[in-house]
């Protein structure tokens, strides 16, 4: 998992999956370097800093002022799962 940090936000304005060269968002697969120029470009402000996350999510939601899991109106787990069904993983797809 990733944080990508955009101009001088204090917390992160994206969150997603990494694998390799690659990143997993609400987008599906996209390869990092794309993602990184699309939410710059999009929100116009320059990256600056991509944070490995280490801690685990109780610990980074509480850090960056989001709510945590318990909070959620309904478990999102399942959802989740489905929506990431949707989508080949890089290391299943030769094509790109």
């Amino acid at each position: 998992m990733a944080a990508l940090y955009l101009g001088d936000f204090e917390h992160p304005l994206h969150v997603y999956a990494r694998w390799g060269t690659w990143a997993f968002d609400a987008s599906g697969w996209n390869l990092e370097s794309e993602l990184l120029q699309v939410n710059s470009d999009f929100e116009g402000l320059p990256v600056r800093h991509v944070e490995t996350i280490t801690t685990d999510l109780r610990e980074f939601c509480e850090r960056h002022v989001h709510r945590q899991p318990h909070q959620y109106w309904s478990d999102p787990t399942e959802r989740a799962r489905t929506y990431v069904a949707r989508y080949t993983p890089p290391w299943l797809n030769s094509q790109r």
